[in-house]
């Protein structure tokens, strides 16, 4: 058995598969429309695509869209979502199922959780906690808080275990979130490097790393080199919000 951070930190399937199913699909499916990733985003920009969703939504799609298959948004999408759920704004819970909501607030406490997981910097987050692709994004002087993601892609109708897609976000400050970064990279190759691996946590995550330490002093974001590490800082909070 591992717990809801556990969850996160390791990339479980099968974790987040069990937490979705314990909702319900109908239950699922209103909980990424509030995220607002089964509708079309509007912006100001004329390209704009619908999210890829299955046509008929069973248990099944429910399983594979919970750990990050079998439906497909924008980037932009993707972030908005993230974004909610890093600054708590999913309070407004009163048209989700009830089966969803717990009996009380379960948008806040879904935003709550998602709050509690950003807070775990990259070094003791991501792909591989506290290992070494995790530690490429660690910019020295800043909380980051990041996620991975990798997956394959869909070559004539099956999945290509060699031919993925890499995907980090990343939060910083994490422990005061003013910035979000995307990074994607399509078809990552097995290079020396990175030890023939072709994850996000070996190819994204360096990558977003090398841009958040060019990016942050631009952005007026001032390193504090004496920080905490970041275990102590999520113990803190943890503290003080209980």
């Amino acid at each position: 058995m591992i717990n809801m951070k556990e969850v996160f930190y390791y990339s479980s399937n099968v974790g987040a598969a069990r937490i979705a199913l314990s909702q319900g699909v109908e239950a699922h499916k209103a909980f990424l429309r509030k995220l607002g990733q089964l509708d079309r985003l509007r912006t100001e920009l004329p390209e704009s695509a619908s999210p890829l969703v299955p046509k008929r939504w069973t248990e099944l799609n429910t399983v594979t869209i919970a750990f990050g298959h079998g439906m497909a948004v924008a980037p932009l999408q993707a972030v908005m979502g993230i974004d909610a759920l890093v600054n708590r704004r999913l309070s407004d819970s009163a048209d989700l199922p009830q089966a969803h909501r717990g009996g009380g607030d379960g948008g806040r406490q879904a935003g709550d959780q998602a709050g509690d997981l950003r807070e775990d910097a990259v070094p003791d987050a991501a792909e591989c906690r506290g290992s070494a692709p995790a530690k490429k994004a660690d910019v020295k002087g800043y909380y980051i808080g990041g996620k991975t993601g990798t997956a394959e892609k869909v070559i004539n109708g099956h999945y290509a275990k060699k031919r993925v897609l890499n995907a980090f976000t990343a939060i910083l400050p994490a422990d005061n979130p003013r910035y979000q970064l995307l990074i994607m990279l399509d078809e990552p190759q097995p290079l020396k490097e990175t030890f023939g691996f072709i994850t996000s946590g070996w190819n994204a995550v360096p990558t977003g790393g090398n841009v958040i330490a060019r990016i942050a002093p631009l952005l007026g974001i001032e390193p504090r080199f004496d920080l905490p590490p970041s275990d102590r800082l999520i113990l803190a909070a943890s503290r003080g919000t209980q």
